[in-house]
């Protein structure tokens, strides 16, 4: 077979990160590929994201994006990668929980049940503990809290009050579902919340209001624009470079001097 060049930093960090890596078919058929990905991926683009954001932060970010842009396998060897650096399972399940009002059901249900195949082929035991902070009852009123906590007071009325007649249940749900059931959750703090959020989007794409409203949200976090940019340089390699660009525009806006 032939020698696959990669950089030494690379080298170092695949093996770091992957305990399968050498099972991934592109290794064997394409080493020229892999390689041209992997110098870039695992040396070039830390150059910019290290240091700026944590591993953690940074594979948890990968990780997201893989959802966003429906990337099963490479998922399947993030979750891997995810607790080879210390993410902890709850974790790792509460990115794929904060897919599932975004992204819809019917695109998470296959992550999901392949995050608890590699939780299983690593004896964490399932299910994992319950992370829901909201009943039926108060879930509305948690969720109305968690909307103007993320993009100042008033702001869940405001939806109400602009929102375009008989569609107003949308709000509702929206309250009561993404903000009161998810958002709310433990497992994982706010601010990575609505980093992992942007992360999903931006893989997902065609959404820029929505990704601009959780830009702004993760300004609103305290997550500043170095660590926002250094994210998306993060997911680059596995998104490509017009969601990444799309994605860096938006931030731009959302961290000027401008009001929004």
């Amino acid at each position: 077979m032939k020698k696959i060049k990669i950089s030494e930093r690379a080298h170092k960090e695949i093996k770091k990160l992957f305990s399968s890596r050498n099972s991934v078919n592109t290794l064997k058929s394409d080493p020229e590929l892999t390689a041209i990905f992997d110098n870039f991926a695992f040396d070039d683009t830390l150059e910019v994201a290290d240091g700026t954001v944590i591993e953690k932060t940074r594979i948890m970010c990968i990780l997201a994006s893989t959802i966003g842009c429906n990337a099963l396998t490479e998922f399947r060897i993030h979750v891997d990668a995810a607790l080879n650096v210390g993410v902890k399972p709850r974790e790792i399940r509460e990115i794929v929980y904060q897919a599932v009002p975004f992204l819809g059901f019917s695109r998470v249900i296959d992550f999901l049940l392949t995050m608890n195949e590699v939780f299983d082929n690593n004896d964490i035991r399932l299910p994992l503990d319950d992370q829901a902070t909201t009943t039926e009852e108060d879930k509305h009123e948690k969720g109305r809290q968690m909307i103007d906590a993320l993009w100042g007071e008033g702001n869940a009325e405001n939806m109400k009050e602009t929102s375009p007649k008989g569609q107003e249940h949308i709000v509702r749900f929206m309250e009561g579902y993404c903000f009161g059931q998810f958002y709310t959750r433990n497992g994982i703090d706010l601010q990575h919340r609505e980093l992992i959020t942007f992360c999903m989007l931006a893989a997902l794409g065609g959404c820029d209001d929505r990704l601009r409203t959780h830009a702004i949200g993760c300004k609103n976090t305290h997550i500043t624009k170095k660590e926002m940019v250094a994210a998306v340089t993060a997911m680059l390699p596995w998104i490509g470079f017009p969601r990444s660009l799309n994605a860096l525009n938006i931030i731009n806006d959302a961290y000027s001097e401008r009001l929004i």
